[in-house]
Parts: structure tokens; sequence; C-alpha cells
């Protein structure tokens, strides 16, 4: 019988299992992190902070244009969807985390199945990670076309600490999911 186009085993068994552990330490602080952000504890904050700075528009923006009967689309950077697609994908990650080891182990964890989970999880943070550096253009007097303030500047310009400890978090969530990539 002819041998299997499809290679059933690992050739490097040691650094798979190497880059599971990697994984699995990236995936419990982003778990951790986006946990802690949802449902919105301090993504508001840091919108209004970036607009009182002039690095964005404000959040006020939404309501003054919604009662001009102007339609305006919060942008996806601000929205909630954001928020909550990232805290989603970090318990999918860690689900699969959890289910890819054990499998690995057992030798039941082929190249072809970890080529489609690896590629469905880069797709993933892929899209988070859009969100995170999106583009906030809904007040023409302070378009941000660039990252948001928080990742782009120091946290230092931040008026509180609370708000800077906030841009940290921020910021390293957003670290994070490049790293997941």
């Amino acid at each position: 019988m002819g041998g299997f186009f499809i290679s059933r085993t690992w050739r490097t068994r040691k650094i798979m299992l190497g880059l599971l552990l990697l994984e699995f330490a990236l995936t419990v602080p982003v778990l951790t992190l986006f946990g802690i952000a949802n449902p919105n504890l301090y993504r508001t904050k840091l919108w209004q902070e970036g607009g009182d700075l002039g690095y964005n528009s404000a959040p006020n923006t939404v309501l003054y244009a919604e009662a001009n009967y102007r339609p305006v689309k919060t942008p996806l950077i601000w929205n909630q969807f954001i928020t909550s697609w990232n805290l989603v994908i970090s318990v999918l990650s860690m689900f699969i985390m959890l289910t890819k080891i054990p499998m690995f182990v057992m030798h039941v964890f082929y190249p072809i199945i970890s080529l489609f989970v690896h590629a469905l999880e880069i797709a993933l943070y892929a899209y988070s990670a859009y969100g995170q550096s999106g583009k906030d253009t809904i007040d023409p007097r302070r378009p941000s076309t660039g990252l948001p303030w928080y990742i782009g500047k120091s946290c230092s310009v931040a008026t509180s600490s609370q708000l800077k400890g906030y841009c940290l978090q921020a910021k390293s969530a957003f670290v994070l999911t490049c790293l997941m990539m």
C-alpha cells in the first residue's frame, strides 16, 4: 500500500511542543487583559481622553450627530463589538489551546489539522488587531487616521494615573494580539 501524501506525524516534535507552551504563555495574559477590559472598563475613558487632548473624536460627537439627525457610525475602535470580539476570541483561543495539547500528546493533532486551526486563529487575531488599531474619522476637526493615541503615543500624555494604567493595559493588549498572530 502506498504512503499517505499528507503527513500524520510531526517532524520536529520538540519544537512543536515548545510552540504550544509559548502559545499557552501568551493566551493566558490575552484572556486576562481582555476579560478585564470587558464590557467597557476603559474604552470610553480613553476615547474621551483622546478627544480632550485633540487626538481623536469625543464620545459626545456621536450624540451631537444623532441629535442633528446626521447618520454616524461609531468607529470600530470605540465600539462595544470589538471589545466583545476580543473577549470571545481569547476564550476561544484558550479552549482551542486546551484541546490542542491533549490532541498533540495523544498523536491525533495532525499537521493538516494544525494548518486549519492556526489559519483560523491568525484570521481572528488579525481582525482584532485591525479593530484595535482602527481609524476614527467621525469628527472632521480631529480625524485620527493612524494608530490610536494610546498605542502610538506615550501613556505619559494621559492626565491621570488611572488613565495611564488603562493606556498601558490597552497598549499591552494590542502587543499581545500582534504576538498571537
